[in-house]
């Protein structure tokens, strides 16, 4: 069997009528020219309970002509949105040879009994257009798909453009997905047509997505680590997309936590990430973490406050009055995050921040101080980000009682980062004992976390009724107001007896962490230390 190397891929979503409007384009005048046309039919397979797909692999035959190749990939989750294994074969007919995957990813895992179970689940029908870009010791191949995905009862449009880098420089795989996103509103896609088949069959609606953390090995450079943990947070990011646009809450939180997790990679990475692009992405990741902040604030007010508070005053009018309020900033404040995600700005951010992880600066920095960061081993690497973290947390933590609002809000951002970096680093440290250590930190960091934020909840929902009471409603009578202030105190009551209990909860939960084993192992030799960056607004 031919075995193929790692794909270096992006693909753009795209308008099918936006795909006319580029070949028209006088900027790409001279890059559609000698194009080969295919027509691709695939064929997917899997078992009925999906063990392919739950093993991260997919198979499909493919038909070009007269021709059957069967392709084994890696799927298209998590880490590995830009990069995939795949395996691929000539054969004959119709079903999969599984006679000849022994040295695939395939092979280990393919038994008797999931070999008697594996049947056709979707299909795709595709016309390719494929188009050579050669320049500057690069060779890129730009593929127009067109067709659908057609499962047993249902099928989906397909209309993208794939950039596969075959050699050479990296960053001009990103310099055409520019150009491209620059003429036409394209869309950094990070689901594979696999995945789209599978959520067609099982008739997958709209949902949000969690997080997928990286598997990372000791004996990994710190730099690969970062692109790794980089891609799955921008998958993360990107895959929410669609449920905000909706004006789903949970992808609104789910994008929201992604933007957390990718901020706090970059700041845990910071030692070798000192270039202004890289300031640049943090600005940018601040603007849409702004764009974002109202709607969760407004979501949480009326989950975890006003419902409550409703059933235990009835009969108040003012909470009636107080709620409709809040519901119209609410749905504007989801409306604005809904337009935020549909700007160029934010396929901008996407398409700077993927670049940012695959081949920024950083990446091929002389600077020894950067070039050393980089290059050590992720398990010296992440040891010393996780002792200085819990080193700061322990000190600033032991004193919770005496801290200000606005210290306990940088004691929350230290432990939000110490707690997304011990999640990263949790599988560089095999064995039970050091999974059974990762989870009672992470989950004591998690309470910490939770408590924290609850007190900056409270803050954000004193402020915002306080407001109501200092500037009454326009067009509301003299009586309404009263009412509204009336449920407006009411809130912010409640809202200020919740504080010491959330404070005795947050001191728990730090000795707890203050108390917990290490999983990580500390380096022995000084010469392994890190160098501390500089200290700056943006690590803070």
């Amino acid at each position: 069997m031919d075995s193929e190397p790692k794909e270096i891929e992006l693909k753009l979503r795209v308008a099918p009528e936006d795909i006319a409007v580029l070949r028209n384009h006088p900027d790409f005048a001279g890059v559609f020219h000698d194009p080969t046309h295919e027509t691709l039919n695939s064929v997917y397979f899997d078992s009925g309970d999906r063990f392919l797909r739950d093993h991260g692999l997919t198979l499909r035959v493919r038909h070009i002509g007269d021709k059957s190749v069967q392709t084994i990939k890696t799927a298209n989750i998590g880490s590995n949105c830009f990069e995939r294994l795949q395996w691929e074969q000539a054969i004959e007919g119709d079903q999969p040879d599984l006679t000849r995957v022994t040295d695939t990813a395939l092979g280990p895992i393919l038994t008797d009994d999931v070999r008697n179970t594996l049947r056709p689940v979707f299909e795709t029908r595709i016309e390719r257009t494929v188009y050579h870009l050669n320049g500057n010791d690069t060779a890129i191949a730009m593929a127009i798909d067109e067709g659908q995905i057609i499962a047993p009862d249902a099928s989906c449009p397909i209309s993208e453009i794939e950039l596969e880098l075959k050699h050479g420089n990296l960053t001009e795989l990103f310099k055409i997905a520019r150009a491209i996103s620059g003429i036409v509103p394209a869309q950094l896609d990070v689901k594979s047509k696999s995945e789209r088949g599978y959520e067609l069959v099982e008739k997958t609606p709209v949902i949000a997505e969690k997080a997928c953390d990286p598997e990372l090995s000791a004996g990994m450079s710190a730099g690969r680590a970062f692109t790794l943990i980089g891609r799955a947070c921008l998958r993360h990011l990107v895959a929410n997309e669609p449920a905000t646009k909706i004006c789903d809450a949970e992808g609104l939180h789910q994008m929201r936590v992604a933007l957390r997790r990718l901020r706090a990679a970059i700041s845990v990475f910071s030692d070798m990430l000192r270039d202004d692009r890289i300031d640049t992405i943090k600005s940018e990741l601040r603007w849409l973490a702004r764009e974002f902040g109202p709607a969760r604030d407004l979501d949480t007010l009326f989950i975890e406050v006003l419902k409550p508070l409703r059933k235990q005053h009835a009969n108040e009018p003012g909470f009636v009055s107080i709620s409709k309020m809040f519901a119209r900033k609410r749905l504007k404040s989801h409306r604005q995050a809904q337009e935020a995600v549909q700007l160029a700005r934010f396929r901008t951010l996407v398409l700077d921040t993927a670049e940012g992880v695959e081949a920024g600066p950083w990446s091929r920095s002389e600077d020894p101080l950067m070039r050393a960061s980089r290059e050590m081993l992720i398990e010296i690497y992440a040891a010393n980000q996780l002792s200085r973290r819990r080193k700061k947390i322990r000190r600033r933590g032991a004193k919770i009682g005496n801290l200000s609002p606005e210290q306990l809000h940088r004691l929350r951002i230290q432990g939000k980062k110490a707690r997304y970096a011990a999640e990263f680093f949790s599988s560089v440290y095999q064995g039970r004992k050091s999974a059974k250590r990762s989870r009672n930190i992470i989950s004591s960091l998690m309470q910490m976390q939770n408590c924290l934020g609850g007190i900056n909840d409270v803050m954000t929902r004193k402020a915002l009724c306080a407001d109501i009471i200092a500037n009454p409603g326009r067009g509301l009578t003299a009586e309404q107001n009263r009412h509204r202030a009336f449920a407006a105190g009411l809130i912010i009551g409640d809202q200020q007896a919740q504080i010491q209990q959330l404070l005795d909860r947050t001191r728990k939960a730090h000795s707890r962490f203050a108390g917990a084993k290490i999983f990580w192992k500390l380096p022995h030799q000084p010469s392994a230390a890190v160098p501390s960056p500089p200290t700056s607004a943006g690590n803070a």
